[in-house]
Parts: C-alpha cells; sequence; structure tokens
C-alpha cells in the first residue's frame, strides 16, 4: 500500500468538509435575519400596545371612584335629614319617664320601712315568749330522761349478769361439743381411713372402700389455746392441749401445694407420696388416676407407684412424665378433659362431678390428681396458664393438684401462682417445719404423715391395681336403651333412622342419627377390646327391636376372622338381606354391587314420580320403602391388594356415599385402624360426618375425627367412645359409654324379633342370603337343586347343571354346565382330600337328580386308601341315586376302559346317539391309577373291526374318551392331587380336553400352567377356583361339605318315589 496517497484523500476529505461546514453557516445565518426581524417588530407593537390599554384602564377607574363618592355623601345627608327630628323627640320622651320613676320610687321606699318597723317590734315580743316556753319545757324533759337512765341502768346490770351466766355455760359446752369428736373420731367406722395413722393395727383390715371421701389426712395440728389468746376470763377454764387431724376437704379444697428449698424437699417429697397412698386408699378403686409429673428425679420420686401400670397403665397415665413437651402435653389433656366434663357432663345440670357422680352409677367418672414435683422446672410458655386453668376450674372437674415447689427456681417472666395458691391448701417451710399457710391454722404446730412402710405400700398398690381393672369394666345395661314391649317395631325411618346405642352422661341417652342433614353415613374405629364388636351387635339389635323389617334393612359384611354376624343368620334377621362372616373380598365386592343395583332402581322410581328423597317417595307414594344399612367391619380388607377389585370397591363405596343420602342408603364403615387405607379416597371418607371413636391411637384418632381431633387417645376403658356428627371437628365430640349386650340376652332379643316377624303378616320376608367364610357351603341350602330333587326331570336333558358350592357372591349356586360336546370333562386339582369327594359327591347328586333313572349311568373309580377316613363315603353317596352305578374295582379298571370304549365305539356308529343315556365317570385320585398314564410307546388304536387282534391300551382308552367322549355323551370328572401327578398322567393334548377345571389351593406357577392365572395360589381353607377354558371364566366359591347321612337317606327317598 501506499501512504502517500491515503494522507492526500485525508486532506481532501478535510478540506472538503470544512468547505461544506461554511456553506451551511452562510445559510442558517441568512434564515435566522429573515425570520428575528418580523419577529423584532411585532413585539415591539405589542408593548406599545398595552401601554397604551394600561392608562386607559387608569382613567376609567379614577372616573368610576370619584362617582362613588359622590353618590355615598349624597345618601348619608339624606339619612340625617330623614332620622333627625325622630331622634329629639325620643330624648325627650325618656327624660320625661325617668323624673316621673324617681317620684314613684321614693313614695314606696317610705312604705316598705314603716312596715319592716312595724314587723320587727312584733319578732322581738314573739321571741321573748317562745324563750320562756323552751326553759319550762327543757326542765321537764331532763326530769324525765333522769328517770329513764336509772330504769335502763338497773335493766343493763340484770342482762349483763343474764349473759356472763349464759357465756359461761355455752363456753363449757362448746368445749365439750368440740372435744367429744375429737376423743371419737377413731371409733368412727367411715372416718377410719381418713384419719387413721399409718401404723394403726386397723389397717391390717382394710379393703377398698365402695364410696367417696370427704377428707384426705395429711397430718396432725397441735392445737394449745393458750398460745392463742390470754384474753380469756380466769373463772373460763381453757382445755389441756390436743391434736386433731390436717385434712384436704374433697372437693372444695383437695389440691396442695408444698413451697419448700432444699432442705425442705426430701420431706415434701415423702409428703406427696403419703398423699397419694391416702388417696388410692381412700378412694374406690380405679376412681382416681394421677398424672405425674418429675422433671428432676426422673421419675425415681414416684417409682414405686408404677407398679399399678402393671394392672391398668389409666391410673398413672402409663408412665411419669419428664421432658418439657411431654409436660405440656399432659396438662393439655387434663384441660381437654376439664372442657368435657364442663361441656358434655356437667352443663347447667350439675354444679359439680360430685353432684354427677351421683347420679351417674357404673359412669362416674374418677377423679384425676396432678402430682408435681419441683415446680416449675419443666414448665414453660403455656404450661403455666394450663396449670393455672386447672387450678382454678379443676375442683369442679374433678381434677386437682399436688404440688412441690422448689422456692429457689425463679418464676420466669410474666407467671404467677395467683390462682394455684388461691385454690389450694399452701404449706410453706419455716426453719424447720411446715405451717400451714392460714391465718387461723399457722397458729397451731404441724405435724406432717410419713408415707406407708415399703412392704404395706406395695400390698396396697397390688390390690388397688386389681380391683381397678376388675372396677373398669362399666356395663350400661342394654335395657336402659331397648324398647319396652309395647314399643316394638314402633319406630319410622320416613324422615331419619336414630336408635339409642349407650348413655350419654348420668341421665342421657346417646342416638345414633342418620339420614338428616349431613349425617348420613358413619365411620367407626377401635382397636381390639375397646368394644366395638359390642357398638355393632348393640346397633343391630336395637335397630331391629325398634323398626320393623319394611322400615330398615341390613347388608352385614365382616372380614374380620370371627363369627361375630353369623347369629343373625342362625336366628335369620328378618330385617337382613345379605350376612357375610369371614367374608372373601368379592363378596364384599358383590354386596356393594348389590346395593348399588338398589340405588339405581330406587333413582328410577323417584324420577317416575318426581321425588326427590325418600321421606317425599313415601308420602307421595303412600308405600312403605325401608332404608338400607350397610355395615361393613374391617372394611380396610377391601384395599389390602392393590388391584382392580379394591378399585372397583373403592368408586362403589364412593358412590353409595355420595348418592345414597336421597335414596335412603346409609354406609357404615368399621376398623381397627383408618391408617393405611389408601385405596378409600379422603374424599369418601370426608362424606361421612359421623364419626365413632373407641379406643385409639392418637394417630388414628386424628385419622377418624379430625388433624385436630386427638380426644379418643383420652378414652380408657372398654366401651367408652366418643360420638361426632360434625365429620369430626372438635366441637362435636360427644363422651358416651356403649351399652352392653351379652351373647345371651342378644339371642332372646333376636328371637323376640323372629316371633314377632312370624306373627304379623308382611313383615316375615325371606332369609337373607349368607356368606360364611369359615366353613364349607351347606348343599341342603342350595334350592335349585333341591327343586330338582323333588321333581321328576321329563326326560334326558340337553345340558346339566353339576353343582360344586356357594359362590363367593350375591348370585345363584356354583355350577359347571355339562353338555354333549367336545371339552365337556371336569378336572379338579388340589390337595384337598375331603374337598374334592364333597365335589364329586355333589356332582353325582346334582346329575343324579337331573336325569331320569334310566337316561344316566355312573361309572365310579374310588382312588381312596381302604385306611382312609374317607373310605366308603363315595360308595354311600351312590347309594343314594336309584341310577346304574358300577363302581370299578382296582384290577377290573382295564375292563372297564374297554367296556367304555366299546359303548363309545357303538355311539359313533348309531345314528340317533342323543337319545341314549348319559353316561358319567367319576375318577377319585387319578394319581393313583398307573394304568391310566401316558404311555411312552406309540400304538395306534383303531375302531375298526380288523384291529381286534390288538387290545387296546386303558392309558389310549382313557386319552381317547377325553377326546370324543362328551360329543357322545360320555363325561370324565376327574381329581387329581397335586399337577405334578398330573403331568405325569396326561399330556398337553389330553390336558386341552378337561374344558372345566377345579382348583384348591396351589403354588402359583402350577395354577398359571392349568388356569393362566396365579390366583389359585390365593385361596384359603373352605375355598376353590372353577375355570372354563372354552369361555375364559373363571369363580371363585365355597365347595360343599360332605353330605350328611340323614340327608342322604331323605334324596335317596325322594328319587326313589319320583
Amino acid at each position: 500500500w501506499q501512504p502517500h496517497l491515503i494522507g492526500y484523500a485525508v486532506g481532501a476529505a478535510v478540506g472538503l468538509c470544512l468547505s461544506a461546514g461554511l456553506v451551511l453557516r452562510w445559510i442558517g445565518n441568512a434564515q435566522v435575519k429573515r425570520v428575528y426581524l418580523p419577529l423584532r417588530q411585532s413585539l415591539d407593537a405589542a408593548r406599545r400596545a398595552a401601554d397604551a390599554q394600561l392608562e386607559d384602564a387608569r382613567a376609567q377607574r379614577q372616573i368610576k371612584t370619584v362617582r362613588a363618592t359622590r353618590k355615598r355623601d349624597m345618601e348619608v345627608q339624606a339619612a340625617r335629614d330623614r332620622f333627625g327630628p325622630l331622634q329629639a323627640r325620643a330624648a325627650k320622651n325618656r327624660a320625661a319617664a325617668m323624673q316621673s320613676i324617681n317620684a314613684d320610687s321614693a313614695r314606696r321606699r317610705a312604705a316598705i320601712e314603716h312596715k319592716r318597723d312595724e314587723a320587727m317590734s312584733q319578732a322581738s315580743a314573739w321571741l321573748a315568749q317562745r324563750q320562756q316556753q323552751i326553759a319550762r319545757s327543757r326542765q321537764r324533759e331532763l326530769s324525765e330522761a333522769r328517770q329513764r337512765h336509772e330504769q335502763a341502768l338497773g335493766d343493763s346490770r340484770q342482762q349483763h349478769d343474764r349473759a356472763r351466766e349464759d357465756l359461761r355455760q355455752r363456753w363449757t359446752q362448746g368445749l365439750v361439743r368440740i372435744q367429744r369428736p375429737i376423743e371419737q373420731q377413731a371409733g368412727a367406722a367411715d372416718e377410719q381411713q381418713v384419719l387413721l395413722d399409718w401404723d394403726d393395727p386397723r389397717w391390717q383390715a382394710w379393703s377398698p372402700p365402695r364410696t367417696f371421701p370427704r377428707r384426705i389426712r395429711f397430718g396432725e395440728l397441735h392445737v394449745d389455746l393458750k398460745q392463742i389468746t390470754d384474753q380469756v376470763p380466769r373463772e373460763l377454764s381453757l382445755p389441756p392441749s390436743f391434736s386433731v387431724p390436717a385434712a384436704l376437704s374433697v372437693p372444695d379444697h383437695a389440691s396442695l401445694v408444698i413451697h419448700t428449698d432444699h432442705a425442705g424437699r426430701a420431706e415434701a417429697i415423702r409428703t406427696l407420696q403419703m398423699l397419694m397412698a391416702r388417696l388410692l386408699t381412700q378412694f374406690p378403686p380405679g376412681r382416681v388416676r394421677f398424672t405425674i409429673i418429675d422433671p428432676v428425679g426422673l421419675g425415681q420420686n414416684f417409682a414405686g407407684f408404677m407398679r399399678l401400670a402393671d394392672h391398668d397403665e389409666a391410673l398413672v397415665t402409663s408412665r411419669i412424665w419428664t421432658e418439657t413437651e411431654h409436660i405440656e402435653q399432659q396438662l393439655a389433656n387434663l384441660t381437654e378433659h376439664m372442657e368435657t366434663v364442663i361441656q358434655k357432663y356437667l352443663r347447667n345440670e350439675f354444679a359439680t362431678i360430685d353432684e354427677y357422680n351421683a347420679q351417674a352409677g357404673e359412669l362416674a367418672e374418677p377423679y384425676r390428681y396432678l402430682v408435681v414435683a419441683d415446680f416449675p422446672v419443666g414448665f414453660e410458655g403455656d404450661a403455666f396458664r394450663r396449670l393455672n386453668s386447672i387450678a382454678s376450674s379443676g375442683a369442679r372437674c374433678g381434677v386437682f393438684t399436688l404440688i412441690l415447689r422448689d422456692t429457689r427456681k425463679p418464676l420466669p417472666a410474666g407467671a404467677h401462682l395467683d390462682e394455684i395458691e388461691s385454690h389450694s391448701v399452701n404449706l410453706v417451710r419455716n426453719g424447720d417445719r411446715f405451717v400451714w399457710k392460714d391465718e387461723i391454722f399457722k397458729q397451731f404446730p404441724l405435724t406432717l404423715d410419713p408415707p406407708p412402710n415399703e412392704q404395706f405400700f406395695t400390698r396396697i398398690l397390688d390390690e388397688v391395681g386389681q380391683r381397678a381393672k376388675q372396677a373398669k369394666r362399666v356395663e350400661v345395661p342394654f335395657s336402659a336403651i331397648a324398647p319396652p314391649p309395647q314399643m316394638l317395631w314402633s319406630g319410622s325411618s320416613r324422615d331419619e333412622l336414630q336408635v339409642p346405642i349407650g348413655r350419654l352422661g348420668a341421665t342421657r341417652l346417646q342416638y345414633l342419627r342418620l339420614g338428616r342433614g349431613v349425617a348420613q353415613h358413619a365411620l367407626i374405629a377401635g382397636k381390639t377390646g375397646s368394644g366395638k364388636s359390642t357398638l355393632l351387635h348393640v346397633l343391630v339389635t336395637n335397630l331391629a327391636l325398634w323398626y320393623p323389617p319394611d322400615e330398615v334393612e341390613f347388608y352385614l359384611v365382616d372380614f374380620k376372622k370371627g363369627v361375630e354376624f353369623k347369629t343373625y343368620a342362625t336366628h335369620a334377621l328378618p330385617h337382613a338381606r345379605a350376612i357375610a362372616v369371614e367374608s372373601d373380598r368379592e363378596f364384599g365386592l358383590s354386596v356393594l354391587h348389590r346395593i348399588d343395583a338398589e340405588l339405581a332402581r330406587r333413582g328410577e322410581m323417584f324420577r317416575k314420580l318426581g321425588v326427590q328423597d325418600i321421606a317425599a317417595y313415601r308420602q307421595t307414594s303412600g308405600q312403605r320403602l325401608p332404608r338400607t344399612l350397610l355395615i361393613i367391619d374391617e372394611f380396610q380388607e377391601f384395599f389390602s391388594e392393590d388391584d382392580k377389585l379394591a378399585q372397583e370397591a373403592g368408586l362403589l363405596l364412593d358412590r353409595l356415599v355420595r348418592q345414597g343420602r336421597a335414596f335412603g342408603i346409609h354406609v357404615l364403615l368399621g376398623s381397627q385402624t383408618i391408617g393405611g387405607t389408601s385405596g378409600l379416597a379422603r374424599s369418601t371418607i370426608g362424606q361421612m360426618a359421623v364419626r365413632i371413636a373407641l379406643q385409639t391411637s392418637e394417630a388414628d384418632s386424628q385419622l377418624i375425627l379430625g388433624d385436630n381431633n386427638s380426644a379418643a387417645r383420652l378414652l380408657s376403658r372398654p366401651g367408652e367412645a366418643i360420638y361426632n356428627d360434625a365429620g369430626g371437628l372438635v366441637e362435636g365430640n360427644s363422651p358416651f359409654q356403649i351399652s352392653w349386650l351379652s351373647e345371651d340376652e342378644r339371642e332372646l332379643h333376636l328371637d323376640r324379633v323372629r316371633q314377632l316377624a312370624g306373627q304379623q303378616d308382611g313383615n316375615g320376608k325371606s332369609e337373607p342370603i349368607v356368606f360364611e367364610g369359615n366353613a364349607p357351603a351347606d348343599i341342603t341350602k342350595n334350592k335349585r337343586l333341591a327343586r330338582a330333587i323333588e321333581q321328576s326331570p321329563p326326560g334326558l336333558p340337553t345340558a346339566t347343571h353339576a353343582w360344586l358350592g356357594d359362590p363367593v357372591a350375591i348370585k345363584d349356586p356354583t355350577s359347571i354346565v355339562l353338555r354333549r360336546q367336545a371339552g365337556a370333562n371336569v378336572l379338579i386339582v388340589g390337595q384337598h382330600e375331603e374337598g374334592a369327594m364333597a365335589l364329586m359327591s355333589s356332582m353325582i347328586l346334582s346329575l343324579a337328580a337331573q336325569h331320569p333313572k334310566d337316561a344316566a349311568r355312573f361309572y365310579l373309580l374310588d382312588g381312596t386308601p381302604a385306611d382312609s377316613a374317607l373310605a366308603g363315603v363315595l360308595p354311600h353317596v351312590t347309594a343314594a341315586i336309584p341310577h346304574d352305578v358300577r363302581h370299578v374295582e382296582w384290577r377290573a379298571v382295564a375292563d372297564a376302559m374297554a367296556e367304555l370304549a366299546e359303548q363309545m365305539q357303538q355311539r359313533q356308529a348309531a345314528e340317533h346317539h342323543l337319545d341314549l343315556p348319559s353316561i358319567y365317570v367319576f375318577i377319585y385320585g387319578l394319581q393313583r391309577y398307573r394304568m391310566l398314564r401316558k404311555s411312552e410307546q406309540s400304538f395306534s388304536f383303531s375302531m375298526d373291526a380288523d384291529a381286534g387282534e390288538t387290545k387296546p391300551q386303558p392309558d389310549k382308552i382313557f386319552a381317547d374318551l377325553l377326546r370324543e367322549g362328551p360329543g357322545l355323551g360320555i363325561h370324565l370328572i376327574a381329581w387329581c392331587d397335586t399337577a405334578a401327578s398330573l403331568d405325569r398322567t396326561l399330556d398337553r393334548g389330553s390336558m386341552r380336553e378337561f374344558d372345566h377345571r377345579v382348583l384348591f389351593q396351589m403354588s402359583a406357577a402350577d395354577s398359571s400352567n392349568l388356569i393362566d392365572s396365579p390366583n389359585a395360589n390365593k385361596l384359603g381353607f373352605h375355598r376353590a377356583l372353577v375355570y372354563s377354558e372354552e369361555q375364559g371364566v373363571m369363580e371363585k366359591f365355597r365347595p360343599y361339605a360332605l353330605p350328611t347321612k340323614q340327608w342322604l337317606e331323605r334324596v335317596r327317598a325322594t328319587l326313589a318315589a319320583r
């Protein structure tokens, strides 16, 4: 590149820019000049015009001012000319009036002065006369007063003498009255345990009292009246010094506070121990409970009292509390208890808990004592407020305090003891002794009682604990809530269901109400032994007594391992539509489906009449429609597995809870715990406004009642519960005691209900559907089989039902339908010999009942061992049918197979084989018939006559019968014990010929191989699965039990008479 060229270019550019700038400046100046000159001229003209205008305005103002001044002067002069004469005349008139007034005033003053002088003269004369009269009257009255004084003085002396004598007598008699009870107190039977010293031998015969004490002794007061006063007259003798018990007064002054430093702490602890022992020995067993707080001693100071927890933890609230958060929780529990007592028990009916207990009887509320050592250690925040609340209101609720205050520890800022001290007996440390802080009692030396000796104390604790455990059982008689005879079936469920279930407080009953407002469904929870089953029995039995079957109907489902609802099936409760004992989830689901169908049916009925609820339907139609109550105990079993059934159950329950209200369908769910029921939506539980909580953990209490409602954790005895119809809100809590219904009494009431149903036409309904999961099905209850046995079949049936048992659902009995088609064979697999034999027995009887005598033949291969308890059962069953039955012995199996092969050959050759009798081959114990097992050699078998020289093998005949027999009316029913034995007996081709398969419990792998599902692995006792390979349908059922000899005899007689 060339630098000089760049320089030239830059220079040229700079020159060009300067030239352009000069040109632009010249152009700008020219334009400014053209605009500036006209603008300057315009501004000068405007300034001159403004000055001229200003001068003109000043001249105008001057002219107007002159005119206004002239006008004002003229108006002033006119006014003067007008009003001047008037002012002159007014002045003249005023002067004349003043002269007249002055003259009149002088005349009047002279007259008044004359009258005054006359009045003063008259008053002076009257005063002198009146003074003379007063002096004479004074002398007379003074004489009379002296006489009265002398008389009163004499009377006073006489009264003084009499009063002095009366005082002497009262003094003497008063001393006698005071000393007599003190001297005789040891002999009073009702005061012995209150006032006796621990060393008194009468304690050896101690037994727990039955009544509440009025006083609690804690020491002795030594009384010496001479130390109190020296003002007693010498003639009045004072008694000698004596001792009286120092005691707490129940319930007014039953709390104690001991104020001491470290020197008196040990004695104060012993005093608290002694008082606790007194309380245990003077209250009825179980009627006093302690909440013990020992933050410094960590429980060591009161460890001996924990022996009570071995019998009943509620006596000492499970443990001794030492941590701050635990202390606050226990205080909260006590205040919550007080709120319940005041709001639910006392209300405005009872002044104190004592009055309530006098009426409550067996529901008397225990007294509670809060025992605190080394106060205020461990107390922070709300603890002081709660403690003051307990001290001020506790006496009315039966809650008292025993507090050892450490005076060395300062109270936190803002804390005070005014409420505590004012409602307690206060003992303060004075030197080496304790003094009663009271204006009177502080004058008497106080000696505190020691605690009992260890041996006596241990015996007392054990006996009190045992008696308390016995007394803990509270029974409200069922007769208190049951209807009298004249009120049986008197209730109407038109508007709601209401039934008493226990006692609320001393005088009221607790009702369960369903059907009004949001109170439509109920949730019940309580741990084992809390009384949940009793509550359900009370509810069902009392509803059955108050309401007829056309007012309320029950669906009772119990998933628990027990027989809680079996009694209602035994008595054929007319209100019950379905009863499940130890139910399976499948049966429970079918109950939900049944009620869901009822809901849909009622919905259609209501729509046709244009009504919205059951009350309107009954009023419009004039017909009764019962309310439906579904009760499911241990409902969480529905959701024990995360499967389709659980999802379907959750949806059905949610629909019933949300829609059942208008149609009179109510759901009551019970469980030992609500935790873990993740399958039931929280929104569904939220729709269940009625909650009944029995003894539960704090977590379960909050789940069933509400997040901030843990009141159920405080329940301590069986049958004690909380009724809440406010969706679990704290303000809805209503504690009550469930009524006690014994089994014998329940049986009597159910008998009465059944008799009443028989007496009243229209109320005796059909027996309920009963599912007993803990027992096999009963073949005698199969109504379809019973009709088949009683009725003579018209001819050879085209399809026959082989009934197996009761379904795990609300439907007809489980059966297998056998038709003359390929695959119509039955295979039973499972290591349940008796169950398999029962199945074959029921199938033999079922098939025989549906065939005329000559329309069916039976072959029975009974592989039962000779030494088995089941030997001979199947022959006994076949003896009950009139049909041709051939019992095939072990050695005759080959001949029987050949005979069956020949019959099959004949049917194949026949033109009308459908008219030939059906043949049923029953093989019990297929694994025992080795000749029927598949052979390793390959044989060809033909029915042609040319092949007659080759004798067919039984296993080949067996395979051909499985394949060709069903279409020709020859059906095989076989039982094999295991899938492994079945594999050794049949090949895959033969297995496919068993379209119907029945499985007992087995491994998941074997189940999957047989029915393509592992469900047989989940079967329990008295359960089986029936599977149809052709239809792909699987059903769970309860197999029938072996038929009884009596029933078989009746069947034999009936079939023979057809």
